[in-house]
C-alpha cells in the first residue's frame, strides 16, 4: 500500500521529485568530497610533517641567547631527545627582489635559513630535503602560487645575486596562516647575507614522546631560559596546516548543509 501511495505522489509531482532527487544527490556528493578531501589533507600534512622531522617544541628568540645554557638545560631534561638552536635572518621585503619586483608589499616577515643538519629539514616538492648549493635560492611554495618566482629567476638580496633553484616545502611555515616565511640558502652565502638584516633564533627540540609535551613546556618556563618571542608546538603547527588548506572543505561542507536544509 505505501509503494502505491509513493509511486503515485511521485507520478503526480514529477518535476518536485526530480529537484528533491537532484538536490539529494548534489548533497551526498558534495558530503562524500568533503570527506575525502579530509582524509586526504591530514594524510598529506602527517607525510610532510614526519619527513620534515617537525619540533615538537619551538621558542623563537630575538636577542642576546646562551646556547651553553640552553645545551645544558636539553641534557639534563629526560623527555629530550634532540635540541638545535637555528638562525632566522629577517630581511625587509624591499630588499629582496625576484625577477625585478621586490616584495615590498608582502605581508609576510620574510627571512633566509641555512638547512637543518639534525630535524626541522625544509623538503622540496618531492618531499625530499633539500641541498643546496652555492648561489642557489630555495623560495617558499606559497611564492611559486602566486606567480611571484619561478624556477630559474634570477633574485637580489643584500646586493648578492641568486638563481631560484626550485621551491620548498616548510612543515612549520608553509601554511598561509604562518606570518614567517623561510627561504633556504647555503651556510656560505648566509654568511655573506647576514649583515643585511637582523637575526631571530628559532630554539627547538624533539621529545621521546609527544605525551611529554605539557611537562616539557612547564620545565622550560620555569628554568627562564630564552623566551623573547612566541611559543610554538607540534600540535599546533599541525593545526595552523589543517586550518589553511581545510577552509575549502568547510566551505564545501556549508553548501552542502545548505542544499540539505533546502
Amino acid at each position: 500500500m505505501y509503494g502505491r501511495i509513493i509511486k503515485n505522489d511521485i507520478l503526480k509531482s514529477r518535476l518536485i521529485t526530480a529537484t528533491t532527487v537532484v538536490f539529494v544527490a548534489a548533497a551526498a556528493m558534495l558530503v562524500s568530497l568533503a570527506a575525502i578531501l579530509v582524509v586526504n589533507l591530514f594524510g598529506s600534512i602527517d607525510s610532510l610533517m614526519t619527513k620534515a622531522k617537525t619540533p615538537h617544541f619551538m621558542q623563537m628568540h630575538k636577542g642576546e641567547i646562551n646556547t651553553a645554557r640552553l645545551k645544558a638545560f636539553a641534557m639534563q631534561n629526560p623527555n629530550v631527545e634532540a635540541f638545535q638552536v637555528l638562525e632566522f635572518l629577517n630581511v625587509d621585503g624591499s630588499g629582496i627582489v625576484i625577477s625585478g619586483h621586490s616584495l615590498a608589499g608582502s605581508v609576510q616577515d620574510n627571512g633566509f635559513s641555512t638547512q637543518s643538519s639534525k630535524f626541522d629539514y625544509l623538503l622540496d616538492l618531492d618531499g625530499k630535503v633539500i641541498h643546496v648549493a652555492d648561489g642557489e635560492l630555495y623560495v617558499p611554495i606559497c611564492y611559486m602560487k602566486d606567480g611571484t618566482a619561478r624556477m630559474g629567476d634570477k633574485a637580489v638580496i643584500g646586493g648578492k645575486t641568486f638563481t631560484v633553484a626550485g621551491f620548498l616545502r616548510d612543515s612549520q611555515m608553509n601554511a598561509l596562516l604562518s606570518s614567517s616565511k623561510r627561504f633556504l640558502v647555503s651556510e656560505k652565502d648566509y654568511s655573506e647575507i647576514k649583515a643585511f638584516g637582523s637575526t631571530e633564533y628559532l630554539i627547538e627540540f624533539r621529545l621521546k614522546s609527544l605525551s611529554s609535551l605539557s611537562a616539557f613546556e612547564t620545565a622550560y618556563a620555569s628554568a627562564g631560559l630564552e623566551a623573547n618571542g612566541p611559543t610554538l608546538t607540534y600540535p599546533l603547527f599541525k593545526t595552523i596546516n589543517a586550518i589553511s588548506d581545510g577552509i575549502m572543505i568547510a566551505v564545501i561542507l556549508l553548501v552542502s548543509l545548505s542544499l540539505i536544509h533546502i
